[in-house]
This record gives structure tokens, sequence and C-alpha cells, in this order.
């Protein structure tokens, strides 16, 4: 018996083979996109213009919605991902959550920082106010954060802005407007709108404020606030300044602190002061007002026991909760985030 097959069997054998071949092929292809893709968004550009465009919307708009327990442990995770860099992971965990993950080269400063931010826009069914985070892992151990970007005039831009001069680690912007909501906040005795994250427990921007005060804690906040004319008069009676460009810093505990004592707070103060254009009170030293000791962010950090109903006792040394005249944070933010880079450098290094 012939160990041979006839000629006119091999073209038809080849042809099963590669049917069964590309049909393999195609299934494994079929297969693969069926998968959900969690690739990183890259994006180049000016960020500081990215970031300016942000819409925090208008006064009562209520489009900010409060995050469920669920929602605030996903998007713990999602920012725990990227902070530790795994973007893949940090954007398959976003994806319920209708965030998105990005890595950003900045035009201006030649530098790559990583974004976390809301996929759908302001009026959108699935938008929920939760705000944008830009983390910059060679930055100095610093967190600026925005939580009143709008209706505290300036401060969005200002916190943008000194992000990138100082090349500090993280950049936190609240999702929308402070009086955003209709509904009241249930923490600091009702007295903010829900939308305040500065006064609200229950928002993406203090779950991340939260980790990254629990994941470093050499690490330092400073949270732009402004006032305005009537209490920048009360202000002035207390600090005995007649100065319209004026600061009250605080850590968000009142009692006293001394001038020479290493920390951040006195560390910008004595920066501000040695060039004596602005006046820089310190609230307990100089002040008995706007010291944000209702600031959930800074109760957090200088260890309350109940964030949302009770004032710090001791400070941590870690937050400085930075209140500005209009004046200050229409004409001098530039000055301000150079004396703010000279504190972070004195303090740090």
């Amino acid at each position: 018996m012939s160990l041979y097959l006839p000629c006119s069997f091999m073209p038809y054998g080849k042809s099963i083979l590669s049917v069964t071949v590309l049909v393999t092929l195609a299934l494994l292809l079929v297969t693969l996109l069926s998968f959900p893709s969690y690739a990183t968004t890259i994006m180049s550009g000016e960020l500081a213009k990215h970031l300016k465009a942000i819409d925090y919307g208008k006064k009562a708009d209520n489009t900010w919605v409060a995050p469920s327990a669920t929602e605030q442990q996903q998007f713990e995770a999602v920012f725990d991902a990227f902070i530790a860099q795994d973007l893949p992971l940090a954007q398959e965990l976003a994806t319920p959550i209708v965030y998105i993950v990005a890595q950003f080269f900045d035009t201006n400063t030649q530098a790559t920082y990583y974004l976390l931010q809301e996929r759908a826009s302001l009026h959108s069914a699935e938008f929920i106010g939760g705000g944008t985070y830009v983390y910059n892992p060679l930055g100095l151990n610093a967190i600026l954060q925005a939580p009143h970007p709008k209706r505290d005039t300036f401060t969005g831009t200002q916190a943008i802005d000194a992000f990138l001069y100082t090349q500090t680690k993280l950049l936190m912007l609240a999702g929308t407007r402070r009086d955003n909501s209709h509904a009241l906040s249930t923490c600091t005795n009702g007295h903010y709108e829900a939308s305040d994250v500065a006064h609200q427990t229950e928002s993406f921007f203090n779950v991340a404020h939260k980790y990254m005060s629990d994941f470093d804690d050499a690490s330092v906040f400073i949270q732009y606030h402004g006032f305005g004319k009537t209490t920048l008069a009360k202000l002035q009676a207390q600090c005995d300044v007649d100065n319209d460009l004026m600061l009250n810093l605080s850590e968000s505990v009142r009692y006293n602190t001394a001038d020479a004592e290493h920390s951040i707070l006195h560390s910008l103060r004595r920066v501000v002061e040695d060039e004596g254009k602005i006046a820089a009170c310190v609230y307990g030293n100089d002040t008995k007002s706007l010291g944000g000791t209702w600031n959930v962010q800074a109760r957090y950090t200088n260890g309350s026991s109940n964030i949302c109903s009770t004032s710090s006792s001791a400070s941590s040394k870690r937050f400085i909760h930075l209140e500005q005249s209009y004046n200050v944070r229409r004409y001098h933010r530039e000055s301000m985030q150079k004396y703010l880079k000279q504190a972070l450098e004195n303090y740090f290094l």
C-alpha cells in the first residue's frame, strides 16, 4: 500500500487548513475586541489652558451629585492605582464611575503630568461634579487645593498656575461651584451647600484628600480661599493693618503659634512679610475670624475625632487654610506663587 496521498488531495487539504486557521484567527480577534479597552488617554498641549477651560456651571445649577459610599470606595481604588502609576488599572477601575485617566505632556513646562477627570460634561446625565486631579510624580511634596474654584473668585486659576510654577505633587480642583446645590451639607451645622466640598465629607474631593493625607505624613496642603470687603474690614481691625492686600493664614486650629517655628504656615508668612507688599496675618496670633476651623479637609489632617461635626483641638502643622483679599487674588497671583515656591523650598530643602 502506498504511503503517499494522491496529488489531487493536497490542494483540498491545504484549503481546509487555511480556512481553519482563518476562522480561528477571526474568532480570536472577535474575542479580543469583546473585552473593554482600558488604554490610557494620551494628550498634549497647554495644560493650564486645558484646566482653565473647565466649566463649573452657575449658582444653584443643582448638577452636583453626592457619591454613594460604594462610589467613594471605587474612587479610592482608582486614586490608589492612579498615584501608584498603574494607569491601565486606574482606567479600568475608573470606567464605571465615568472618569478617564490621561497622560498629558505640557508644551509650556515640557513636563508630563497625569490627569484624573470626569468624562461627562457639566450638563450630561452622567456628570456628578467629582472634580479634577493632576499628579506630578516628581513634584515637591505639597498638594494644592481649590475647593471653591469659581465662587472664591480667581482661586481656581491661581491654584492651576501655582501648581505648574511651583512644580508640586498634586493639584485638586472641585467639580462645581460651592453654591451649586439646592440642598445643604449635613456637616458643619448645615451652614453650607452640599456641593461645598470644603464642608462636605461625602465627596470624591474629600476621598482624595484623605488618601493623600494618609499616604505620606510629610506632605503639606495649601487650600486656596478668598474673602470680600466686609470681612477685609473686620480682619484689618483685628490684625491692626490698613493694607487692602491681606492674607489670613490658618492651620484651622485657633491657638497661638511661635513665629520662629519650622512650619509651612510660618515659612510662607515670613516670605510674604520679607517683601512687605502684602500683609500676612495669622489666625490665632493676629486674628480671630475666618480661620477655617469648619474645614473638613483640615479637620482630617489635624486628627479631628469627627471631621463632619468636630473641630480639631491640635494642629498637625501640615495644612494651610489660605484666605486672601480680593485684590491679592486679582492682581497679585504671580507674587503669591513666587512666595509659595520660596516657602516650600525653605521648608523642604
